[in-house]
């Protein structure tokens, strides 16, 4: 008996050394990312985006403005930035509103409403004053468009008490409205019937000195938003290519437990990545403006190039 028993204690522990070992590995591989590489294959040309911009002869935007709705802190800052330790971080969302001087308005992101937050992200900041005036917002936009069809960043459309007015100035891709995140952003089949699919290829002129950009990666109906006011400044809402200005800056991916957990092409990221990294060399007035990345919002606000409070 004593024999066995040491026999059956020795196979429980090498089953047990087996899964902790196994176990290591997967946090190893998961915390790890996929590189990016030395050059982009993202099909984006710069001079094109430029051009189109301005191609109409039309007066260009005057403001790019920002409204902070709310903040989730807690979020670990090695799933947002491979390799860059066990820290925390905040994810901030922000609506964002492109003014011209006759007072025609595009918004872009509409976040989301305080019940979606509270559901994933519990216990999160949520500003009910600052959502109404998102809202309100959305109510006045002559367009309305989103960076991805991820609930944080549209959920403010699906359950708006006024999506049967500002429907016909809402324009979300084809790829956004027949994503399965648009579903769980609450735009039901029903909702989604009272939309006209936006469908273009590789970039669109949306209004002068607005120009979409598709970048699918994060989810299939990513794209970036490029933003040319009329006295030269230029802007490039990222989306959530990048959770944290250090994506871009370092460059380097989310981790790859972050890509699966998310379904994310990171592929194709890693490219967007190289490509955004390269134009801080190439571009350096060009201002790319990452959705949850409140450090950076802040720095753009205090040194006036991206003005607080909607209009």
């Amino acid at each position: 008996m004593p024999a066995m028993k040491r026999t059956l204690w020795r196979r429980v522990g090498l089953a047990v050394a087996a899964l902790l070992l196994v176990l290591v590995v997967v946090v190893a591989v998961g915390l790890s990312d996929v590189s990016v590489p030395d050059s982009s294959r993202f099909d984006a040309d710069l001079g094109a985006i430029r051009a189109l911009a301005v191609s109409t002869g039309a007066p260009l935007p005057t403001e790019l403005r920002s409204q902070h709705v709310g903040r989730a802190p807690g979020v670990p800052q090695a799933l947002v930035v491979a390799g860059s330790g066990f820290g925390e971080v905040a994810f901030d969302f922000y609506a964002y509103q492109v003014v011209y001087a006759d007072g025609r308005t595009v918004l872009v992101d509409v976040v989301n409403d305080e019940k979606t937050q509270q559901a994933n992200f519990p216990g999160s900041e949520f500003d009910a004053a600052a959502y109404a005036r998102v809202q309100e917002a959305l109510r006045r936009a002559d367009a309305t468009v989103v960076t991805h069809e991820h609930f944080d960043h549209c959920a403010g459309i699906a359950h708006s008490a006024h999506l049967d007015e500002v429907a016909r100035k809402v324009h979300l891709t084809d790829e956004q409205l027949r994503s399965p995140h648009a579903e769980e952003a609450g735009f039901t089949a029903e909702l989604r019937a009272k939309l006209t699919p936006l469908q273009y290829e590789r970039m669109h002129l949306l209004r002068p000195g607005v120009v979409l950009i598709k970048a699918p990666g994060h989810t299939p109906g990513s794209q970036l938003v490029y933003v040319r006011l009329a006295d030269g400044r230029e802007f490039l809402l990222v989306g959530d290519v990048a959770w944290h200005q250090d994506n871009i800056q370092l460059p380097r991916m989310h981790p790859r437990l972050t890509n699966w957990l998310g379904g994310e092409e990171a592929q194709a990221m890693s490219h967007q990545l190289r490509w955004l990294h390269d134009l801080r060399r190439t571009a350096p007035e060009l201002h790319p403006v990452v959705s949850h990345d409140g450090a950076q919002m802040q720095d753009y606000q205090r040194r006036g190039l991206i003005l607080d409070g909607l209009r």
